[in-house]
Parts: C-alpha cells; structure tokens; sequence
C-alpha cells in the first residue's frame, strides 16, 4: 500500500547530527539554536563578533545533572577553540554531547543564512517485517531479520538510532572476554544465580507474589555469550574488557561483567546495520511514531499506524522502549510521585500499543528506583538534581506527619540500602530530609554538597531562593509549615532525636552513627521523590520472542525486544548488571530471527 508520507527528516545518525562546518561569512549577532540530548531539547545561545564565535551559552535543558556535567563545563570553550562543532563529545556524556554540538550547528546555521532543506525518504515498498523503534534492540532484530532473507522498515519516534542505553556493561557466559582471561563457566550457573537471587528477594518480601518466565533466564543464558562475542567482533570500544563482578549489585557465581563505551555499542550495531541499508534491504523513517498497532480479521498484527500513514508487513516487533517517563504507566503501577533518569521518549507506547491488541503487561510493579531525587518545577519528571542519600551524614527523613521512621543510613557495610530507602513505597513518595545551619557548615567545611555534583553550593542557593523543594526558616515550626509538615510532630520528633544524638544511639530505630544534634538558627527541609532508572516490567512473551495474550497464546504477528521484554519477566526480581544492554542484542536476534521466518513463511 502506497503511504500518505511525502518529505520527511533527512535519515539523521547518533554522531551526524550536526555539520561541523562554519562558513567564513557569519552575520554578527546573537543566535539560540536547539539540539536533542538525552532529556530532549535544548537551548545553546552562541554569540558571533566580527564573523566569529565569541561565546557558547548553555540555556534550557533537561539534562541529569552530575552525569551530563562534563558536557556542559567543556563543550561551549572546545568549540570557540576550535571555532567549530567538529571537536570530541566528553566521554560519558554521548547524548548530552551531541545535543550541545547540535544545537551550535544549529544557531551558526542560522548566523550563516543556511536553511536546512528536508530531504525525501526512499521507504521500502511492502516489507516483511515492521519494526518499531531504532534502539539497540531494534537495530539488531533488523539485522537478523534481513540476515533471514526479510525487507525491513524501521520506524523511529526520534530523529536518531541508538535509544536508551544502560551504563555501559556487558554480561556473556563462555565469551571469548571469559576466555581471554582464564574464567570458566556455563549458562548452568547463571540460571543458578537467577534462581539464588530471586529466592534472596522472596525471602526479604514474603508478601510479594509474582511470576517470571524461566524459559526466557535460559535461553538469554546460552546466548549471551554469542551476542558479547558478535559486538566484540564488529570493534566495540571496552573500558574494561576482563569480565569481573558488577561493583553495584549482588556477585554472580563467576566474573561475567565486561563495561564498553556505551556509544561504541550503538555504532558498531548501526555499522552492521548499515550495510543491508545501502543494499536496499532496510530502512529507517525517522521521527516517526507509532501510535496503534493494526490487526486483521483473525486479530493478527499486520502493521501500525502514525500521524502520517499507516505501515503494513506480515510481521511487527515493538522495540519502543521502558515506560519510565510515562505518568500514565508509572502511576498505574508504581509511584504517584516520582522523578526519572529515562529520556523523554521512553513512555511505553509499545506496552500501550501491545496491550491494545491482547497482551498481558506483567512485573510492571518491579522498576530500579533510587531515593532522593529532587522534583523541580523547571525539570518536570526529568531528574536533573538529586541527593545521594546513601550514608550521607546527620541528614534525617521524616514523613508528612513530621515523623522519622528508619535509620537513615543503616549498616556501615551499605548492606541494608534497600531497606532503609524502601520509603518510595510508601505514601504518595514524598520523603522530607532535613538539617539545620550547623550541620550545612559542616558538610561545607568537608566539601560534601548536598545536591549531587553541586560543588560550589550554586543549586542549594538557587533553590533555596525558590523555596518549591528546599525550605528554610528559623523554627521548626515556620519550616514545617512552609515544607507542608506536621509542625507539633516534627518538633517533638527533633527534641527525642537530639536526646539519641547525644547519648549516640538511636533508642527507635537502632542508628549509631553520623548524628548530630539540632541546634537550631536556620533549619533546611528538601522534599524528595525517588527517581526511575530502569523499569523491569512489560507484556509476556514466548523464548521465540512472540507476544502472547491472557491465555499464554501467542499474539499473530507480533514480537517484541530490548528493554520492553521486561528484566523481570525473564530474570525474576534481581538485578544483575549487564542484562539491559545484553539483553537487547539477545532478544534482538531472537525477534528478528522468528518474525522474518514468520513473515517469509506466511
């Protein structure tokens, strides 16, 4: 069927998002141009004064604050240094980097005069296989779908390939990284410790119900040596190539965990990728996202729709992504209040869509959360500043009431992290943090800022001028009321806690350690939410990769990979590092295999 589409975005690539080029003849003056970083848009000012680039200003943006930092106190001097876009993103800071660079090339575009024209897509006439989103896990399906003798199209709801990466960390039983370094394995002991880890957890909440598919723990197991071993071929960039135990997380039974660079993974994918595109096999329609899927008489999926046309193939793999910017889904399932480190495109619309259709969205309540993130009016649900709560010292929590109801910073070894921040259950989310002068001078003295990465106290001050997450007063009872707290609570709350800190031991809840009494002149109170890294959850699946409905059968037409498989409906409730990058080369391969063998055979 013909599509509705005519000019569309020029095919634009993570890395080639910007020229590079500035003209020698540029019109004085002051120019704001926008770029995409991992938040979404952004705001660069660049100045021009006698045909030069005079100055680089960072405007708005939603960028998480401490990991994009680099970007920002770099980018903006390289660039007047080099008077060009054409200098090296901050390693680390990829997404953040490009937005920069792209946002310059944008304002110098327009000191120049340059009009960027739209370009026409040459879109694949009748594909066998529909993919949705152009992430890691989308690239690789589309890879092994046209390995599988398929025509491919990629539908992208951004304007580049590459999606949401984790940190950067690989996981591979009896990869050519293990044997390298003299360590033996099997996919045996890694069931194992899926099986170990999920029992750990029923054990710490008995009260917990839930199902994972061990079908899906198995073959990820047997695979993912092969998927480390295809990324190390095509190049991939390590930082650390010898496999050892992920420093975050419970240890495995053997050393499995590798870290890359996490730009590295998105360009040797796309390389591969970009050889079945130049053949005519494959292609990517950007900015362009799905918004329903589409099923025939028999309930078949048979293609989706977007605002511009309607995409038709024999079979369809969602690879759109988490939901961890999504307040529909994360209220449904988790928090009402909350902040997320997950770009602004991760909204489940494959989940949404999926569901739509028949699927059956399982584990959705099982997400990575952390505390102390910091909810501004100005970031919205990105989270862009936080606190490490984290045996942070005299800091103390208390709820609405004005009530402490944990040892903020329980044991000395970090082992009962989980529980002591296990608030972001409870409530409406909202944790208070509070501490007066005395201590605030302290932690200056120690060059311990409060806010993450906020070395000279600039984000403190800020917002304490704003008075929306950081409240002061010289009472407790004005800064209680001003922070929305039970004041007579709060205040009978700091008289008992003074008595614990001074005898050093917390007679309710068992602290020892770090505390300091209140000794009042100004009080500070931070409201606090816990922020989203990676949800875990989404629709249930077969170890072919086919979506299935309420009743276990699988969905015609319909597949799925990357981070909407859901870590915890194929590990269980565990955390193990390397699963989200590895997993989207796993279940890539494993989608892309099955629904072009479908499609060619149907």
């Amino acid at each position: 069927m013909k599509r509705l589409l005519a000019l569309l975005l020029a095919m634009l690539m993570l890395g080639t998002l910007y020229t590079g080029a500035v003209a020698e003849e540029m019109t004085d003056g002051v120019y704001v141009g926008e770029g995409q970083g991992f938040g979404g848009a952004m705001e660069v000012t660049v100045t021009i004064e006698g045909g030069k680039i005079t100055a680089v200003e960072p405007g708005a943006h939603q960028e998480t604050a401490g990991i994009s930092d680099g970007a920002f106190e770099q980018l903006p001097q390289a660039i007047i240094d080099a008077q060009s876009t054409e200098v090296d993103g901050v390693t680390g800071c990829t997404f953040s980097s490009n937005g920069i660079k792209a946002a310059v090339q944008d304002a110098l575009n327009q000191a120049m005069g340059i009009v960027e024209e739209e370009e026409e897509v040459v879109i694949i006439e009748d594909p066998d296989v529909l993919i949705i989103g152009a992430g890691v896990a989308g690239m690789r399906s589309a890879i092994e779908a046209c390995e599988n003798g398929a025509k491919v199209v990629i539908l992208e709801k951004t304007d580049r390939v590459g999606g949401t990466l984790g940190g950067g960390t690989l996981i591979g039983v009896n990869s050519v990284l293990q044997q390298e370094a003299g360590i033996e394995d099997d996919p045996e002991l890694l069931i194992g410790d899926f099986e170990r880890l999920n029992a750990g957890y029923q054990s710490r909440n008995p009260d917990v119900e839930y199902t994972w598919n061990k079908d899906l723990g198995v073959y990820f197991a047997n695979h993912c040596g092969e998927e480390v071993d295809w990324v190390t071929s095509l190049g991939i960039e390590f930082t650390s190539r010898t496999p050892s135990q992920p420093t975050l997380y419970e240890p495995l039974s053997v050393d499995r965990v590798s870290s890359c660079k996490r730009s590295s993974l998105t360009d040797v994918v796309m390389g591969e990728l970009q050889k079945y595109i130049d053949a005519g096999q494959a292609c990517i329609v950007f900015n362009t996202p799905a918004t329903e899927l589409i099923t025939d008489e028999s309930g078949a999926v048979i293609g989706a729709k977007t605002e511009t046309g309607d995409f038709y193939a024999k079979a369809t793999i969602l690879c759109t992504g988490g939901y961890g910017y999504s307040e529909e889904l994360v209220k449904r399932y988790n928090l009402e209040n909350f902040t997320t480190t997950s770009s602004w495109f991760s909204t489940g619309d494959g989940m949404l869509m999926a569901e739509k259709v028949g699927a059956v969205l399982t584990n959705m309540d099982f997400l990575t959360v952390y505390a102390g993130g910091l909810k501004t009016p100005e970031s919205g649900l990105t989270r862009t500043l936080s606190i490490r709560v984290k045996d942070f010292p005299y800091i103390i929590f208390v709820n609405k009431d004005g009530n402490r109801f944990v040892d903020e910073l329980g044991n000395e070894d970090g082992s009962s992290y989980d529980e002591i921040t296990s608030w972001w259950k409870v409530g409406d989310n909202k944790v208070y943090i509070m501490l007066d002068q005395a201590m605030v001078d302290d932690l200056k003295a120690q060059e311990k800022p409060i806010i993450t990465g906020d070395k000279d106290w600039a984000n403190f001050e800020d917002q304490l001028a704003k008075g929306n997450i950081l409240f002061s007063g010289s009472t407790i009872e004005e800064v209680a009321e001003k922070a929305g707290i039970n004041a007579e609570n709060l205040a009978a709350t700091i008289e008992k806690y003074n008595t614990y800190a001074k005898n050093g031991l917390d007679e309710e809840f068992g602290r020892t350690r770090l505390m300091k009494e209140f000794t009042g002149g100004t009080y500070y109170i931070f409201e606090t939410t816990p922020y989203i890294m990676i949800t875990a959850g989404g629709p249930a699946m077969t170890d072919k990769g086919e979506v299935v409905d309420a009743d276990g059968n699988p969905i015609p037409g319909l597949y799925q990979a990357g981070e909407i498989v859901g870590m915890a409906n194929a590990f269980g409730r565990t955390t193990i590092g390397g699963v989200g990058n590895t997993g989207s080369l796993v279940w890539g391969a494993l989608a892309g295999g099955s629904a072009a063998q479908y499609a060619l055979s149907n």
